[in-house]
């Protein structure tokens, strides 16, 4: 490794990111308040009162996701994020392989919560009496107007971008925590038994359930795409990794367990509750909290939309100045110094699957499930890829912990091949079971390319991932 950090920014904000900064990124893709607001239903659907029980697990194995992600970040960092840390072990194809994968996951998830963000968007204007955006033409101009913001946060700063989809996303954190913590006190089931001693609850559901607890946590390694603009890149990356991981971790446990506790008729009415935190609020009369909570959902499916974009646009970046890309890609604004190209060419492909599928008659919630599930088989196979690699990074350097990263990385990886393995088997219903081809076919397209470049420039191939530092020897 280089006994001196290079600068490999071209021309990006070099070292201006805080570490509070780089931590709120992984906040902000992972979205907790977005998924408590949904999944723990979905997940009481299946394990009943053993829920909470799901999401514990789901945490510890994300936890050796992330372990792998960290091993790695302590001693590489660029704006490729998962491109630059498989780059060593993994060779210029497994870089490019799980940088693809990733760019599809973040992608297909931006896409996903935007048409997230302009149902809840219009939802609070209902809450105030005005219902000119429920139809499909509202839906898309409020998305349209929600993109060009996002856009416009992360053209004009990273510092901006962090900072907004932080605020944004801590503000909705505490608000439904709030009303959760009131829910949950007046119901007086606090110490809920039927919880606590998992009554009724099945191995075999708990367990699927868990496939839904790991979905939850996908974009928690975003912060390794400010790999380049971080001011402490080796020590804020994975603790921001790690941190934000437990932080989402603790939060969907109890939120879990508080919306199973209050909900009237327990886990078996939540499960089939369309909208958990309303129906909430209303039975136990905090209905002034409707436009609150629905403004704070809002809010954090438009910060996933910018952190997605922040870590889309990284990525092109990075593969421009590979020469993967146009050099065109890696270039920055003259003042903002913000990969601006990347991010207005991501514009269109988060914008386009959204408004084909509301004009498809499909409703925006439905729109998010299906586009996101998309994204999460990319994140995962990213995730993967990961977990193999961080143990032969470490052989690779003679350092040591490899037999740790060995453990950490199977269980992980396994782990998520089994999470894969339950969302294309048993073949969902239809259209779900045609999902997995979508990503299927957008991974040959990418594979398809890079495999026909580097048969013309193998040796252009073969700087894929390297535009990156590696931290000094003592770190």
């Amino acid at each position: 490794m280089n006994s001196a950090p290079v600068d490999h920014s071209g021309g990006l904000a070099r070292r201006s990111v805080s570490p509070l900064e780089v931590a709120m990124q992984s906040i902000a893709n992972i979205a907790p308040s977005a998924v408590i607001a949904f999944t723990p239903a979905f997940m009481a659907s299946y394990a009943g009162n053993g829920a909470w029980v799901s999401f514990a697990i789901g945490t510890v194995i994300i936890l050796f996701v992330a372990y792998c992600v960290a091993v790695i970040a302590r001693r590489r960092a660029g704006a490729g994020s998962l491109t630059v840390l498989a780059r060593p072990s993994l060779g210029a194809t497994g870089s490019f392989l799980t940088g693809w994968a990733l760019f599809i996951g973040v992608v297909a998830i931006a896409s996903g919560s935007l048409a997230g963000a302009g149902f809840f968007a219009s939802e609070v204007f209902t809450n105030f009496g005005f219902d000119g955006f429920t139809g499909t033409g509202g839906q898309i101009l409020l998305d349209a107007v929600l993109l060009a913001a996002a856009a416009w946060v992360t053209v004009t700063s990273v510092r901006l971008a962090a900072r907004v989809s932080a605020t944004l996303e801590l503000i909705s954190i505490a608000v439904i925590v709030v009303v959760l913590l009131i829910v949950l006190f007046r119901s007086g089931n606090v110490f809920d038994s039927a919880q606590l001693k998992l009554s009724g609850a099945t191995v075999d559901g708990m367990v699927f359930a868990v496939v839904l607890a790991i979905l939850g946590f996908v974009g928690f390694e975003s912060a390794a795409s400010l790999g380049e603009e971080s001011q402490d890149p080796f020590r804020a990356i994975p603790r921001a990794i790690r941190g934000s991981a437990i932080l989402a971790g603790l939060l969907y446990i109890f939120a879990t367990y508080a919306q199973v506790a209050s909900f009237k008729g327990g886990a078996t009415e939540l499960a089939v509750s369309a909208s958990p935190m309303d129906d909430l609020a209303t039975q136990y009369g905090l209905d002034g909290f409707l436009p609150i909570l629905n403004a704070g959902i809002t809010a954090s499916f438009f910060a996933v939309v910018v952190a997605c974009i922040t870590v889309g646009a990284r990525l092109l970046f990075s593969w421009g100045n590979d020469g993967l890309m146009p050099a065109w890609f890696g270039q920055v604004h003259p003042k903002h110094r913000t990969p601006q190209r990347g991010i207005l060419v991501l514009v269109l492909p988060v914008f386009v699957p959204v408004v084909l599928c509301l004009l498809a008659g499909l409703a925006p919630l439905t729109v998010t499930t299906y586009i996101d599930t998309v994204g999460v088989f990319g994140y995962m196979v990213a995730y993967v890829l990961i977990c193999l690699a961080a143990p032969l990074f470490l052989k690779k350097l003679d350092a040591p912990g490899v037999a740790i990263a060995w453990v950490n990385g199977l269980i992980g990886g396994l782990a998520l091949i089994y999470v894969f393995y339950r969302n294309i088997w048993p073949i969902p219903p239809s259209p779900l079971n045609t999902l997995p081809y979508y990503f299927i076919v957008f991974m040959i397209i990418g594979v398809g390319g890079f495999l026909a470049f580097k048969a013309r420039h193998p040796d252009i191939v073969e700087r894929t991932g390297t535009f990156a530092d590696d931290a000094p020897a003592e770190v």
